[in-house]
């Protein structure tokens, strides 16, 4: 049957709204719908977006530089803090060790 991973479970019930699932993947996802509510429900949910990306035409919506911007921004600055997490807690466990050796409560470790 589907995984017990969600993420996958929602993209295997998107792939066969879509109809992009054949054989044993559909078989299984399909019975999958049929015998839980929730993705009875989800399927049924896709297949209505479905229905309205198809009525949208090619017509692609313009997205303002403005949004495009602002995500950009906001990509750079999450990166940038998680790449400073990283250091700073590589650094507090630079000095916490030293401070242990320093202390005398552990002894160096033979090197090769």
């Amino acid at each position: 049957m589907i995984g017990s991973n969600r993420w996958e479970m929602l993209e295997r019930i998107g792939a066969y709204t879509a109809g992009e699932l054949s054989g044993e993947e559909a078989r299984e996802t399909e019975l999958f719908i049929l015998e839980y509510p929730d993705g009875r429900r989800l399927a049924e949910s896709y297949a209505r977006m479905l229905v309205l990306l198809s009525q949208m035409g090619e017509e692609k919506p313009e997205v303002p530089a403005a949004v495009v911007n602002y995500a950009i921004r906001r990509a750079y600055v999450s990166a940038f803090f998680r790449q400073a997490e990283d250091f700073l807690a590589g650094v507090g466990q630079a000095y916490l060790g030293a401070f242990v050796y320093y202390l005398g409560l552990r002894r160096p470790e033979p090197i090769g």
